[in-house]
């Protein structure tokens, strides 16, 4: 059915809906208005674009909605309809905590005022199968700029880094879960990377790389070779996590950065060597004034004395003449 013909089913006065959802196979599409099939299209993935991450291809799903049905939805309030609860979480956040795949893609989207909201891939039985058996006559890739300026780090040390993530057991186990989805428990996770559970939102492949954000994560065998690298200038504790904040991450990575700092021989010896002194409290009294604490202040023109039990805390005050003299006090 032509675009043209099928206007005449869409109801400008309602809300239209539309229902998105992405497999390993191809993108869905369907665009309904209370409870009706109004349009639908799919997809099939390119070779490039079967390698992206599970909220990747679930966020881009919504760009090809968007941009398929845009003579629908563009200068209206839509709802969007997923099935993938961490795309949910990454929209309620800051453009910049999303990495750079999702920020170009997200980029895309905000010419459009729509409301993100999950619902259960059951209960979305179009978009899923149109996902599952995607048009075959459509597997172009979506345009996205591809080109990434995050990175700080020579080529050398890239390929490194993307062939120790290869051989880490624990970023293999998170690189599967990134690409396959994430489940909708912790319980469901493996042991070993339950940690990332609270972020999940922000990981991302690219290039053999995990990025949480636009920061590179780190593999345990190159953590110590990064850990000299961010502190070679010997800058301190907040001066090199500032650092790491722009390029890396691991879990813990502020504990080692601290720990790493205190054991630095140059960073000790070079330390302020003005110590503050330690704060000596007084003894504790045993009854009532046996020790008391005196001043004079100066109140509405007029001069006082106050004088203070230590052991019960009661304090008297006095009102001095206009002769302030030792012998008056």
């Amino acid at each position: 059915m032509s675009e043209k013909s099928t206007l005449q089913y869409f109801d400008t006065n309602m809300t239209p809906t539309l229902q998105v959802d992405a497999s390993l196979k191809g993108l869905g599409a369907s665009l309904t208005q209370d409870g009706h099939p109004v349009a639908f299209a799919s997809k099939s993935l390119s070779d490039a674009e079967t390698r992206y991450a599970c909220i990747e291809r679930e966020l881009l799903a919504i760009v090809f909605g968007v941009q398929r049905f845009h003579t629908y939805l563009y200068g209206r309030h839509f709802q969007i309809l997923t099935d993938h609860k961490p795309l949910v979480m990454i929209m309620q956040k800051p453009l910049t905590k999303a990495p750079p795949r999702l920020q170009r893609m997200l980029l895309k989207l905000q010419g459009y005022h729509f409301n993100l909201e999950y619902k259960p891939g059951k209960e979305m039985a179009l978009a899923d199968t149109l996902s599952r058996l995607p048009s075959k006559l459509n597997d172009s890739t979506i345009d996205l700029d591809t080109r990434v300026h995050t990175v700080r780090f020579t080529k050398e040390r890239l390929d490194i880094i993307r062939e120790e993530t290869k051989k880490d057991q624990c970023l293999i186990t998170l690189t599967s879960t990134i690409i396959n989805g994430w489940p909708d428990s912790i319980k469901d996770l493996p042991e070993e990377i339950r940690s990332y559970w609270s972020y999940r939102d922000e990981l991302s492949m690219e290039d053999g790389l995990i990025f949480k954000g636009e920061r590179v994560i780190i593999p345990n065998s190159q953590k110590q070779t990064i850990l000299d690298q961010l502190h070679y200038a010997h800058q301190g504790v907040e001066k090199t996590k500032l650092r790491a904040r722009d390029s890396v991450y691991w879990n813990q990575i502020n504990q080692d950065i601290e720990k790493l700092v205190k054991s630095c021989p140059i960073c000790q010896e070079h330390q302020p060597s003005q110590q503050k002194e330690t704060l000596r409290p007084h003894e504790i009294p045993q009854r009532p004034w046996e020790v008391l604490g005196t001043d004079l202040f100066h109140f509405q023109g007029a001069e006082y004395l106050l004088v203070a039990d230590y052991y019960s805390k009661y304090f008297v005050v006095r009102k001095l003449g206009q002769n302030t003299s030792s012998s008056t006090v």
